[in-house]
């Protein structure tokens, strides 16, 4: 129960085009060039959005306990932090290149 909980979340994480719209936008040096404020954006970020994910699956009638909340609410701001960082390291990568 627990393991296909998680993996849904993680699935439907990644269909998400909020995570790969921020963490593009963040990771790009559109907002800061700094590596450490992009990751406390990336980290607001995700917050926000495990935020606003556990508020959309309310809405549609799901139910949550505090650790399943807690769980969707880490699970996006990991998820936010290491695409950007991957973002980040992509862009890095590719400016060195030219």
């Amino acid at each position: 129960m627990f393991s296909e909980f998680f993996i849904n979340l993680v699935l439907g994480s990644f269909r998400d085009p909020i995570l790969w719209i921020i963490s593009i936008v963040f990771a790009s040096n559109i907002i800061s060039s700094l590596f450490y404020k992009k990751l406390l954006y990336l980290g607001m970020a995700g917050i926000f959005w495990g935020f606003i994910r556990l508020y959309v699956y309310k809405n549609f009638g799901q139910i949550f306990s505090f650790y399943q909340s807690l769980l969707l609410i880490l699970t996006c701001l990991t998820l936010m932090v290491i695409i950007g960082s991957l973002f980040y390291l992509f862009f890095k990568y590719v400016k060195s290149i030219c």
